[in-house]
C-alpha cells in the first residue's frame, strides 16, 4: 500500500484560508485511492521561503528517511511559489525515491505527464508570485520617495543547493569557487559561496 505524508500551509496574513479544509480533502483523496496516511504535516507561513516552516522542514526529514512513499497537497504553490524551488523540490524527492502528488492540479510524479504538468503549474505560481513582488516593489519605492528607508531580504541557499553543494564538494573537495559557481543558476556567486560558509561547508580560504 502507498503510504503519503500530508502537507498544507496557509499564510499568516490570508484569514480566508483553512488548514483543517485542506487537511479534510486530502484525507478523503487519500481514503478514495487506498492510501496510508503516514503523516500530517502543517504550516503558517509565507510560501516564498522554507526558512521558518517547521513542518516543511520535519516532512523533509522524514522524507529522507523514507517514512512515506509520496508527499500530497492540495496545490503546488502551498509547498512552492518559484519554478526553480518547486522543481529543485522534486528532484530532492526523486533522489530520496519520494513521489509528489497535487490533488487540485492532476500532478503525480511517477509519470512523465505529471512532471510536465507540475512545471507548467509551477510556471503560473511564480507569475502570481512576481506580481506580488512587484507591488511590494513599488510600495518599497514610494516609502523612498518618502525619504523611509527600505531593506531588500538578503537571499539564502535552498535546502536543495546546499545538498547539491555538499555532493559537490564531497566529489571534488578541491573545485574551486567558479568551477562550483558554475554548477548552480540563478544565483551570484558571492551569494553561493557565503551561504556555504555559513552552512559550514567551505571555509574563508575555499
Amino acid at each position: 500500500m502507498t503510504s503519503v505524508a500530508l502537507y498544507a500551509r496557509i499564510s499568516t496574513d490570508d484569514k480566508g484560508q483553512d488548514l483543517d479544509t485542506q487537511l479534510f480533502h486530502l484525507r478523503k483523496v487519500a481514503e478514495v485511492h487506498g492510501y496510508a496516511i503516514a503523516g500530517e504535516y502543517t504550516d503558517e507561513a509565507s510560501g516564498k521561503t522554507v526558512r521558518g516552516r517547521a513542518g516543511y522542514q520535519r516532512m523533509m526529514q522524514d522524507a529522507s528517511k523514507h517514512r512515506f512513499d509520496a508527499v500530497m497537497a492540495y496545490k503546488l504553490d502551498r509547498l512552492h511559489r518559484n519554478v526553480r524551488e518547486a522543481i529543485n523540490f522534486v528532484d530532492e524527492l526523486r533522489l530520496k525515491d519520494v513521489g509528489l502528488i497535487i490533488t487540485s492540479q492532476n500532478i503525480d510524479t511517477s509519470n512523465a505527464m505529471g512532471r510536465a504538468m507540475m512545471q507548467i503549474v509551477a510556471v503560473f505560481a511564480e507569475l502570481e508570485s512576481a506580481n506580488t513582488s512587484e507591488r511590494v516593489k513599488i510600495g518599497m519605492e514610494h516609502a523612498k520617495a518618502q525619504g523611509k528607508r527600505c531593506h531588500a531580504p538578503e537571499k539564502k541557499l535552498s535546502r536543495y543547493q546546499i545538498e547539491k553543494a555538499k555532493q559537490i564538494l564531497a566529489e571534488n573537495p578541491g573545485i574551486s569557487q567558479r568551477e562550483l559557481a558554475r554548477c548552480f543558476e540563478g544565483i551570484s556567486r558571492p551569494t553561493l559561496i557565503k551561504g556555504l560558509r555559513e552552512a559550514g561547508l567551505i571555509g574563508d580560504g575555499k
